[in-house]
């Protein structure tokens, strides 16, 4: 049987049951030497190096940003019809456990290339933004095609406390089902608390090609979205022979700074475009909120291969479609509107470290 490495055998630690026992009570993960093992040893330094592939769910304002000109108000593209490719990314984290349980770590998380693209067409021409006076004044009108594009990435870095509760491995006395599986490796829960900081980058253009112009007349809107909050969370983990399984869920509450950038661009008078560059900025308040399950097979003693998937919700933070301002005002853009929210969820494929 592989031998777990540790510091501190002979020192059983009592926990409540974690929430992902149940799924491993069953034990069915066959027999080995582990019974004549009465403890087993907990290791107390762990990194994690995942790859993610999530994808992107915009909460955007369900509106119209292009309409055909014979019908005005019905929408030919929305700003929901922006939907994301998968992004790729990395999460990396590193911890201990700390001689008494109280320990700390460290995390990152980066996922890029989130882009959406639409694109709608009209053989007469008819394609235009959602108000006449806008589109007519802005040079964003009597197009054959027009393509909508959103592309995003997020960035994120937590510190935490850890508070850690081994329950000593394999017992055959213990008043615990799963302790008394042969084979069972050990079990622990982690409360978690501390500081995330998390930033979604948005950047949406809406194009149309004029029928006299061979440029494109454009909107283009850029947000930044900063959110700082206090988190908290539990991780569970379980153990057995060479297979583990291990979820965490955090929560936190956040202030948020937000900024956004617009330009425009009329491809019949490029020098006069309808509004000059306008930018502005707000806080506000927004959440954080991340879940994973993963499982975990052992290479050897310190290397694990990880699989599993995640979910991940920002709140609170501007999207750049939701900046798009259709009225005819030449002072207009100049607001904020900071109620989106985004989704996330895919899969992560990595290697862990436990020693």
């Amino acid at each position: 049987m592989m031998k777990l490495p540790g510091t501190r055998p002979n020192h059983p630690r009592s926990i409540a049951p974690t929430l992902i026992a149940g799924v491993l009570a069953a034990c069915g993960f066959g027999q080995s030497l582990a019974s004549d093992a009465i403890l087993l040893e907990d290791e107390r330094s762990y990194a994690v190096f995942d790859a993610v592939f999530l994808q992107r769910d915009n909460a955007a304002m369900e509106r119209a940003i292009v309409v055909d000109r014979t019908a005005p108000n019905t929408a030919v593209m929305s700003a929901g019809d922006l939907t994301s490719t998968i992004g790729t990314g990395a999460r990396l984290l590193y911890g201990n456990y700390g001689e008494e349980d109280l320990g700390w770590e460290i995390g990152y998380l980066g996922v890029f290339g989130m882009s959406a693209a639409r694109v709608a067409t009209s053989t007469l021409s008819l394609l235009e933004a959602p108000n006449l006076a806008f589109a007519q004044q802005s040079g964003l009108n009597s197009a054959s095609v027009a393509r909508a594009t959103d592309t995003s990435s997020i960035n994120s870095i937590e510190m935490n406390l850890v508070f850690h509760e081994y329950d000593g491995g394999y017992n055959r006395r213990s008043g615990r089902p799963w302790q008394r599986c042969e084979g069972y490796d050990g079990g622990h829960v982690d409360w978690i608390g501390g500081f995330r900081w998390a930033n979604l980058a948005d950047a949406a253009v809406l194009s149309m090609p004029h029928g006299t112009s061979p440029q494109a007349s454009t909107y283009s809107v850029n947000t930044s979205s900063n959110l700082f909050a206090a988190q908290v969370g539990t991780r569970g983990r379980m153990a057995f022979e060479r297979w583990a399984l291990e979820g965490w869920m955090k929560i936190g509450i956040a202030g948020t700074t937000l900024s956004q950038s617009q330009t425009m661009f009329d491809a019949i008078s490029p020098s006069k475009p309808f509004r000059l560059p306008t930018s502005s900025d707000t806080v506000g308040m927004g959440m954080i909120a991340d879940m994973n399950l993963s499982a975990v097979y052992r290479l050897d003693e310190v290397w694990g291969l990880r699989v599993g998937y995640n979910l991940m919700w920002l709140t609170g933070v501007a999207l750049a479609p939701d900046q798009w301002d259709f009225t005819p005002n030449q002072a207009g853009g100049t607001g904020i509107n900071g109620s989106g929210s985004v989704f996330l969820s895919g899969a992560n494929l990595g290697l862990e470290a436990r020693f």
